[in-house]
Parts: C-alpha cells; sequence; structure tokens
C-alpha cells in the first residue's frame, strides 16, 4: 500500500510537471541552470577565497611572530621587560587581526602579554611548540570564533616562546561579502536570464502556440485556419507540414462531403423508383427524384420502345399541357437528344444542349418553357446500352456547375438499370403468365385424359369382371342346389374355376395398365413386350415390337413412364 501510494503521487507529480506551459518549462530549466552554476561557482569561490585567506593569515602570523622572537632576544637578555611588553603593545596596535601575543620563558611561565588582566590558563596548555621546530600553528575555536595561534621559539627556544594569536573576523567579513556579491551577480544574472529566456521562449513558442491553437481549431472542424510559417527552422517545417495536412484534410472532405451529397441524392432516387409499380411510376418517380436533387424547375424523359420503334416523350414534370401535346405529336421535329438513342455522338456522358428545337418552339409560341435557354440531355445507361434520355430544363440565370453535372449522370446510370430492371421484371410477368396459361391447358388435357382412363376402366370392370362375377354367383347358386349329382357338380366348379381365372386375368390387365410392377423391377423393354404380348392376346392382333440399342439399359423413371404411357396410348388408338 505505502509503494502504490508513492507511485501514485509521483504519477500525479509527473503528470503536474508535464502539464506546465513549455514557455515555463523552459524558463524554469534556464532559471534552475544559471541558479545552479551560480551557487557552484559561489560555493567554490567561497572554499578557494578562505582557504587562501587562512593561509595569508598564517603566513602573516608567522612573519609576525617570528620578527617579534628576534626583536623578544635582545629585551630578554637585556631583562628589559618594559620594553618587552611594549614592543607587544605596539605588535597589537599595528595589526588589527592579532587579538593578543605573550611571551614565556623556557620553563613556560609568562614574561609578558598583551591581556588587560591576566593571562588564561587554558592558552598555557595549547599549541606547546616541540623542541627544534622553527614554528607552529594551531587554529583554536574561542569565544570571538576562530583563532590562529602561532608559536615561534626566541633564540632557538634558549630565552622562551612568543605566542600569537590571530582572529579570523576580518577573514570571515571578507569571505561573506564575497559571498554576497556573488550571489547578488547570480541574482542579477537569474534576472537577465529570466528576461532574456521569456524574449526568447516567447520568439521560439510562438509558432508553436499557432500550431496549438490552429490544431485545436481543426479539432473542432475549422479546416480553414492556417498558422504562418515563421521560421525555417524544425517548428517552420512542421507547421508547413501542418498546413499541407489541413489543406488536404479540407480537400478530402470537401470531396467527402459532394459524395455523400451525391448518394443521398441517388438514395432518394432510388426510394422513390423503390415504390414503382409499374414503368409509367418508375419514370415519374426518378423524374421528380432528379429535378428535386438537381434543382432543376422542369424536364422530361424520352424513352426508346422495346420493338426498335421510334423514341417517344413518356414522362415529364413541369411543362405546360400544349407544350406537351405538340411535343408528342410525331409531326414536330424531335430534339438532338434522341441521337444517343442510335448510339450517335456521345452517349456516355451528360450533354448541355443550348440549341433545342423543342425550346425554340416554346419560344416562337411564346409559352411558359421559353424561360428555359438550355436543357441538359443525360443518357439513361443500362449493360453498357442506351435505353432512353432524361432531360433537365435551365433557366438562363441558373448555373450548373460541373459537380451537379456528375450527379445527373449518376442519376441516369441508376435509373436507366432501374428502367431495364422494370422492364425485365415484365417480362418475366408476361411469361410467366404465358406459362400458366400453358400449364393450365395441358393441366386441362390431363385430367381429360385421366377422366378418360377412369371411364375406360370403370367400363371394363362393368363390362368384363362385373359380368364374370355376376356369373359366378348365378354359378354358385346353382351349385347350392345341384349336390345330389356329383358329374353335374364337378362339371359347374369347371365353369366357376374358368370364370374365375377370366376375372383374375382382366383385373391384372387393368392393373398392368394403370402401372406395370415389371417397369419398375426389370425395365422398359420388358414391360413394353409383356403389354405388347397381352394386348395382341386380348385383342387378336399380331404386334410386332422391337426395341434397339436399350436392351440391358435403363433410362430415368419419369422417361421410362412417359415412353409406355406413349406406347400404351397408341396401342389403344388402334
Amino acid at each position: 500500500m505505502p509503494s502504490s501510494r508513492w507511485r501514485r503521487r509521483a504519477r500525479a507529480l509527473w503528470q503536474g510537471i508535464t502539464g506546465i506551459s513549455i514557455r515555463y518549462k523552459l524558463l524554469g530549466m534556464v532559471l534552475a541552470t544559471i541558479l545552479l552554476l551560480g551557487l557552484a561557482v559561489t560555493f567554490q569561490v567561497r572554499a578557494e577565497l578562505a582557504r587562501d585567506l587562512r593561509q595569508s593569515l598564517e603566513e602573516r602570523g608567522i612573519a609576525i611572530t617570528r620578527d617579534l622572537a628576534e626583536d623578544a632576544t635582545n629585551l630578554i637578555l637585556t631583562q628589559n621587560i618594559f620594553g618587552l611588553n611594549q614592543e607587544l603593545r605596539t605588535t597589537l596596535e599595528t595589526n588589527p587581526d592579532v587579538r593578543y601575543v605573550f611571551v614565556l620563558n623556557p620553563q613556560g611561565q609568562p614574561l609578558a602579554h598583551s591581556f588587560p588582566n591576566r593571562l588564561p590558563s587554558d592558552l598555557l596548555a595549547v599549541n606547546v611548540l616541540p623542541s627544534g621546530q622553527p614554528w607552529q600553528v594551531q587554529i583554536l575555536d574561542s569565544d570571538e570564533g576562530l583563532i590562529t595561534d602561532v608559536a615561534a621559539p626566541i633564540f632557538e627556544g634558549k630565552l622562551g616562546v612568543v605566542r600569537l594569536g590571530l582572529s579570523h573576523r576580518r577573514l570571515e567579513a571578507t569571505v561573506a561579502e564575497a559571498t554576497r556579491r556573488l550571489l547578488l551577480t547570480t541574482l542579477v544574472a537569474l534576472g537577465l536570464g529570466a528576461v532574456a529566456v521569456l524574449l526568447l521562449t516567447r520568439v521560439l513558442t510562438r509558432p508553436i502556440f499557432d500550431l496549438v491553437a490552429a490544431a485545436r481549431a481543426v479539432g473542432h472542424g475549422d479546416l480553414s485556419r492556417r498558422p504562418p510559417v515563421r521560421m525555417t527552422d524544425e517548428v517552420g517545417e512542421l507547421t508547413a507540414a501542418f498546413n499541407a495536412m489541413t489543406q488536404d484534410l479540407a480537400r478530402f472532405r470537401d470531396e467527402l462531403l459532394r459524395q455523400n451529397r451525391q448518394l443521398a441524392a441517388l438514395n432518394d432516387v432510388a426510394r422513390a423508383i423503390s415504390g414503382a409499380r409499374n414503368l409509367s411510376e418508375v419514370l415519374d418517380a426518378a423524374l421528380q427524384s432528379a429535378l428535386t436533387a438537381l434543382g432543376c424547375p422542369a424536364g422530361w424523359v424520352v424513352l426508346q420502345q422495346e420493338e426498335a420503334g421510334k423514341p417517344v416523350l413518356i414522362a415529364a414534370q413541369g411543362l405546360s399541357d400544349p407544350f406537351l401535346r405538340r411535343e408528342v405529336s410525331d409531326s414536330v421535329e424531335p430534339c438532338r437528344c434522341v441521337d444517343v438513342l442510335h448510339a450517335e455522338g456521345d452517349w456516355q456522358q451528360p450533354i448541355l444542349r443550348a440549341e433545342c428545337p423543342r425550346l425554340r418552339r416554346a419560344l416562337a409560341e411564346r409559352e411558359a418553357e421559353a424561360r428555359f435557354d438550355r436543357h441538359l440531355s443525360v443518357p439513361l445507361v443500362s449493360h453498357n446500352r442506351p435505353l432512353g434520355v432524361l432531360n433537365l430544363a435551365l433557366t438562363a440565370e441558373q448555373p450548373f456547375p460541373s459537380e451537379q453535372v456528375e450527379l445527373a449522370g449518376a442519376i441516369g446510370r441508376q435509373v436507366g438499370v432501374a428502367v431495364d430492371a422494370e422492364r425485365q421484371r415484365r417480362r418475366l410477368v408476361d411469361e410467366l403468365a404465358r406459362r400458366e396459361a400453358l400449364r393450365g391447358q395441358l393441366l386441362e388435357r390431363i385430367m381429360a385424359a385421366q377422366e378418360e382412363e377412369r371411364r375406360r376402366i370403370a367400363r371394363e370392370l362393368h363390362d368384363e369382371a362385373g359380368q364374370a362375377l355376376t356369373s359366378l354367383m348365378v354359378g354358385l347358386r346353382l351349385l347350392e342346389r345341384e349336390t345330389d349329382s356329383p358329374e353335374t357338380l364337378l362339371r359347374r366348379l369347371t365353369d366357376l374355376k374358368q370364370t374365375t381365372d377370366r376375372v383374375l386375368e382382366n383385373l391384372h390387365r387393368l392393373a398392368m395398365d394403370l402401372r406395370p410392377a415389371s417397369l419398375d423391377h426389370v425395365g422398359l423393354v420388358a414391360a413394353l413386350r409383356q403389354y405388347v404380348d397381352a394386348y395382341s392376346r386380348q385383342h387378336h392382333l399380331t404386334v410386332q415390337f422391337e426395341a434397339v440399342g436399350l436392351e440391358g439399359e435403363r433410362l430415368p423413371p419419369e422417361v421410362e413412364t412417359a415412353l409406355y404411357r406413349i406406347v400404351q396410348e397408341a396401342l389403344t388408338n388402334v
């Protein structure tokens, strides 16, 4: 849990840092660099200055102490203690850094000192000069601060030792003053650096901010924003690439909008056509939708008849009745637009026609159509062949750009496919009706044949099987009466047996006529041969049957059945 909390805090801190403006990021980095350099230089200079000043103070203390030791030699030898004290006082007055000075005899007892009262005893225990050493320096920490204590022997230590204490106050004051000046210089550099960075980042980030503003505008759909290219560096190249990208996006958007408008118009035309129930309704709906989609006030459709007859004006919208009555007549000169139906000229693309006999006649008759000075002829094409022409009337003040011409061509192709589909549907409907009528006729003939077959079977059952069964019943009754005469009984039984055989034979023949079992088991040839033999015996006719190339071959069941019925019907008609 603690590690997860620290990760969340670190992530939040990083997001906060990365969310700062780039201008202030640059400012912060430059100021931090200047501050770090200034502090590093300040601490380095402070350390080196303090070391040099300490070394200088130490060298100066050694020099003063040794000079004082030389001067004290004669004074001690002459036992001039007053002069020795005077020398110590003079040294103290002429050197402001000297805080104290005293002289010890060889036994370590003070001979003279600069203290106003008595010599502190703790000084006697520190910085003890070893024998034979020319001097010794030790830094002491006192109530007044650091003190450099210098000890030097008098006459090689035979007459005693001179001790001198130098205060570090002036040294520390000098170091502190130098540090303040360096820090002030660093602050001034920070201020100047901040101003310079702000000015520089304003120059550098202005193209970036312009680019960000343009990107936001593009994100909200404003593709007209073009940030100026202020520099030729990487930012300038990025700005130029962004402008090229937005220009391409604007072009693609316009193209998509144009395609969407075309698709919407084509969808409206398709929706209108889909509700039509015949060719006339298809053309009326298509013409009305095309006029609405293209913003045209009027139009008409010329369609080539399926029988390769003369093209006729079959649909119109926005035209007056006198104009239509005249233009549908065969006596007037047709429009040049019908040339495309004979593959004369370019019939693949719409053509804007200013010379039109129909419009000239309307102008001469001063009809309402005189306001049209041109019309667009749009071929109705399906399967790479023209079926008709969709004409859109235009006024003089009505512009018709190439985009609308392209849309009109797409509508023409769609309407052409719809017209072709409707014609094919009509042909299929007619063909289905014809086949339905033929099927009805065939059904009637089949039913008539079935009824005829049923009548024949009923007649044969009545004439042959019925009579035979009646005779059998009569014979059985007679047989009941003649039980006393075995000979007569035997003769009667023989007659009944023959009658029963004839009934069975007739029933078997009728079953064979309906559906011979041999046709399913042994095939067409054997079934026909069996039927021909039975027919010959029944009607006492000579029938010759010969099968060529079918021995051992089986045809599809429906073919064998049809051939069997044909032979059966042929023999029945004999």
